[in-house]
């Protein structure tokens, strides 16, 4: 079930979010996944905008949203409490973990596959950037406060992607179904479920 953030970060209608310890690919990558979800918000009128903060989350305060990469053991700790598991950092799916008081989110952490990758009849090889961004974007729609129980099959929040794989890794796209048609992305696409389920958190 879709949670709302505290009040104090919902009326100003604004997620800060710390990705200061992603290095690689993932550093440059993820603003631009910032600035696709900023222009998917704007697009459907989300009410909500993403930030980006120098100052990491802790318990007294820091960016909303915590953002890593990872593969193996994972964990966040908020407010005394601790969220793990296993992560594999192969696959093409993230994680967030969402901390709650009184059924409202205070902080949430983001973990990002580390390196992803593809079975393609060249070999396997990690994804492109397009499913790259994808993930990202996924990830940064449940930090808005979706869970799995939110996940769609017509649009970038779909639980299993199915990706073709391209030629070259830039080539890689993510097959939707929309109707009885069949959708490619890029470019990114929202459905209304998805839409109406962040509208109704944050308008």
């Amino acid at each position: 079930m879709a949670m709302p953030w505290i009040d104090n970060i919902k009326k100003p209608n604004r997620l800060s979010v710390y990705s200061g310890s992603l290095e690689g690919v993932w550093s440059a990558l993820f603003r631009e996944a910032l600035q696709s979800f900023n222009a998917l918000s704007r697009t459907h009128v989300l009410g909500v905008t993403m930030t980006q903060s120098k100052d990491a989350p802790t318990d007294s305060g820091g960016a909303n949203v915590g953002v890593q990469a990872g593969n193996g053991q994972i964990s966040s700790t908020y407010a005394k409490e601790e969220k793990a598991e296993f992560f594999d950092g192969r696959r093409m799916h993230g994680r967030t973990f969402l901390f709650l008081r009184d059924g409202k989110i205070e902080k949430a952490f983001i973990f990002l596959p580390s390196q992803p990758q593809i079975n393609t009849p060249w070999g396997v090889r990690g994804v492109g950037t397009n499913i790259l961004k994808l993930i990202a974007v996924h990830e940064l729609v449940h930090a808005c406060g979706l869970t799995n129980a939110e996940h769609s099959k017509d649009d970038l929040f779909q639980a299993n992607p199915t990706v073709d794989p391209g030629t070259t890794p830039a080539k890689d796209r993510v097959l939707i179904r929309m109707g009885n048609r069949d959708i490619w992305m890029p470019p990114l696409i929202l459905s209304g479920s998805t839409v109406r389920h962040i509208q109704q958190l944050w308008n």
